[in-house]
């Protein structure tokens, strides 16, 4: 039983419960959307970008790139694509969405639903993946894909924020 001078405040021990659970649960869906199969290889749908838009309201910067790099880190190690070139392409991708999925919340002051913030955090995450392809693999021509990729982008993220918006319904956002 902890007393209070062991050190740990109950605040930090629920910071540390929240984080473990919701890492698990991110991880967890980074484990089975890749191995979800689509009908082109390598397109996501981008499910754990549900898991952020959910945790923006309640936690600060610092726990959602935890949970970012938590994520994409094991979820990787897991599938085996730890430090290929996929795995550059998600974490470049991942932690563009992520800043500008916090920035757009924070900047705009919640006039956005998750909706907009999905749009914003799909379109960068698709937008930062071409470019880094570009410059993986010296092919500019990869930026041919650019209109196709965002309009994919158009579609998950749509999708996604309108899951996270009736999955946060009446949480006040």
């Amino acid at each position: 039983m902890l007393s209070p001078d062991d050190g740990l405040a109950l605040k930090d021990i629920r910071t540390a419960a929240y984080f473990s659970l919701i890492a698990v649960f991110a991880i967890g869906i980074h484990v089975i959307e890749s191995l979800l199969t689509l009908p082109i290889p390598w397109l996501r749908i981008g499910l754990t970008h549900i898991v952020t838009m959910l945790i923006l309201p309640s936690f600060g910067m610092k726990f959602i790139l935890g949970i970012f790099l938590i994520r994409v880190i094991v979820g990787s190690a897991l599938v085996g694509k730890l430090f290929s070139p996929g795995f550059i392409l998600a974490f470049g991708g991942g932690l563009a969405a992520t800043l500008a999925m916090i920035g757009t919340f924070r900047i705009t002051d919640r006039v956005f639903s998750f909706w907009g913030i999905s749009l914003v955090g799909a379109w960068v995450h698709n937008l930062v993946q071409v470019f880094l392809a570009a410059w993986i693999i010296q092919q500019t021509s990869v930026l041919l894909l650019l209109p196709f990729f965002l309009g994919f982008s158009l579609v998950t993220g749509s999708i996604n924020g309108l899951i996270a918006n009736r999955l946060f319904r009446g949480k006040g956002v």
